[in-house]
């Protein structure tokens, strides 16, 4: 995730790889249900490469599909990546690189993409400039996902605005749960925690403020029993349930921490505005 400072945006790089795997704690922060990932089995973590062989892992981030092809994640987590591979593993995930490869243990198959950053996101915009374009980006996978036939509904333009204020949602991620101090080498690397798919209840707050028309506003506040997102799960997506036909409808991409913490405020890229409606359908077509 990014973090979002008192005036300005930080853009907070993505967490190495191989660090995360020797803990048991699960991704996002505090209200998480662990027993109910498998309604959304089109979540994925998303590894990323610096180079098109796949040879240089920079990091990770969470995404989930809209078709067997197409695939949501943010922005951001896709500054200098020129390729990803993705597994659908509910975790505890256990992978490592040797030999510059990626060796994965579990029994998913994984899949390799192509990035595709969405043309109005401009991340070099500095301070609340950040909010005047939208985080977020496409992966556009070599092979089609057999093994999911559930995925979620985009929304309708404008589909946010129609809901009250504390309406409920889910946010989705494998981001690092648990926080250790000291945190000596930094607030970001003091996250730790084993790569799992989890959920967690969280309310939408204010839909007016600075940013308001590309971006919700949600609550992490544990002390209200609700859980917010952590680093990693940049990219998974904020779920309305549910449409008419009782689909889930993916109203927002991870994006934006308010804390260092991980709880507060949080933000999301919206889906439901019309110009990433029509980017998005683009792909879909």
């Amino acid at each position: 995730m990014k973090k979002l400072r008192m005036g300005a945006l930080v853009i907070l790089p993505m967490l190495a790889l191989l660090a995360l795997f020797s803990n048991t704690a699960y991704a996002i922060t505090g209200n998480f249900s662990p027993d109910s990932t498998d309604s959304v089995p089109y979540v994925g973590v998303v590894v990323l490469f610096s180079d098109a062989a796949r040879l240089q892992p920079i990091g990770y981030c969470t995404g989930f599909l809209l078709s067997p092809t197409v695939m949501v994640t943010a922005g951001h987590s896709l500054i200098g990546v020129e390729a990803v591979s993705v597994c659908f593993d509910k975790g505890p995930i256990n992978f490592a690189f040797e030999d510059g490869t990626l060796v994965y243990y579990g029994g998913e198959t994984v899949y390799d993409g192509v990035p595709v950053s969405y043309p109005g996101y401009l991340p070099v915009l500095a301070g609340n400039q950040e909010f005047y374009s939208s985080d977020i980006g496409l992966i556009i996978l070599e092979k089609p996902v057999s093994s999911i036939t559930v995925f979620p509904a985009l929304p309708e333009p404008g589909f946010a605005d129609t809901l009250t204020i504390r309406t409920s949602l889910q946010v989705i991620g494998y981001g690092v749960q648990y926080q250790v101090t000291p945190k000596n080498n930094g607030v970001m690397n003091s996250w730790v925690g084993t790569l799992s798919r989890n959920i967690a209840q969280a309310e939408l707050l204010s839909s007016n403020f600075a940013g308001s028309d590309k971006y919700l506003q949600l609550s992490a506040n544990i002390g209200r029993g609700k859980g917010g997102v952590a680093f990693g799960d940049s990219g998974g997506p904020v779920i309305y349930k549910s449409n008419s036909e009782g689909q889930d409808v993916v109203l927002g991409v991870n994006a934006f921490v308010a804390s260092a913490n991980c709880r507060g405020v949080t933000y999301h890229t919206r889906i439901d505005s019309p110009q990433v409606l029509i980017w998005i359908s683009s792909y879909l077509t």
